[in-house]
C-alpha cells in the first residue's frame, strides 16, 4: 500500500478568492457623511457679532451703512389665547447706533424680517388694515428717532446725538410669529 501516491490524483481543490467587499467604499461614504454631519453642527455654533448671546434662536446680524456697529436684538411677547397661544415678534432693540452728525442722523433705517425661503418680507405688524413689511426710523441729532405707522420708538439708551445711543422698536400690533422670522435685514438710507 502506498502511502503516498502524487500520480493520477485529483487536483486539490483551491481556495476560491473571496468576493471583493465593498469595505473601503463603504467606509469612503462613512467619512462623507460623517464630515457633511459635523460640518451643518460646528457651523450652528459659530457666534454673531461681539459673541454675546442672541434672544431670538440663531440670527443674522447686519451691519447698516452708516454705521458699523449697530447691534439688533429681536424680542418676542406670548399672546394667549383658548387651546393655546403664540409668540410673536414684539419689539427689536437696537444699539450702538452713532446718531452724531458723521454718523446716521438724518439717514432712515428700514428693517424687514424675511422667512427661511420666501424672498419677500414678512408682516411685522399691522396699520389701518395694512400690513406694514418695512419698519422705518429716522435717525435725528437730538431727541426721539421718529419710526413709521404700526410702530413705537421707546426705551431711549445713551445720548442723542453721539455714538452710543440705542431704542427698542416695538411694533403695536404685531403680525410675525417667533417661529416665521429667520433673519433680519437693517438698510440705511439718506
Amino acid at each position: 500500500m502506498e502511502i503516498l501516491k502524487f500520480e493520477n490524483s485529483a487536483p486539490a481543490p483551491r481556495k476560491s478568492a473571496p468576493k471583493k467587499s465593498n469595505l473601503k467604499s463603504l467606509a469612503g461614504l462613512a467619512t462623507v457623511a460623517a464630515v457633511a454631519v459635523l460640518g451643518s453642527t460646528l457651523a450652528a455654533n459659530i457666534s454673531l457679532g461681539s459673541g454675546s448671546a442672541l434672544e431670538f434662536g440663531q440670527g443674522v446680524q447686519v451691519t447698516a451703512a452708516c454705521d458699523n456697529s449697530i447691534t439688533i436684538s429681536p424680542k418676542v411677547s406670548f399672546t394667549n389665547a383658548s387651546g393655546g397661544g403664540t409668540f410673536y415678534l414684539s419689539t427689536v432693540s437696537f444699539s450702538g447706533i452713532d446718531s452724531s452728525a458723521n454718523g446716521c442722523a438724518g439717514d432712515i433705517l428700514t428693517l424687514n424680517a424675511y422667512g427661511d425661503t420666501i424672498a419677500t418680507p414678512l408682516a411685522l405688524a399691522t396699520f389701518g388694515g395694512a400690513a406694514v413689511t418695512n419698519a422705518t426710523v429716522g435717525i435725528v441729532s437730538s431727541g426721539t428717532p421718529t419710526s413709521a405707522a404700526g410702530t413705537t420708538i421707546a426705551a431711549l439708551t445713551g445720548t442723542v446725538g453721539t455714538a452710543t445711543s440705542g431704542f427698542d422698536l416695538g411694533f403695536n400690533t404685531p403680525q410675525s410669529t417667533s417661529g416665521a422670522v429667520y433673519k433680519l435685514t437693517l438698510q440705511s438710507s439718506k
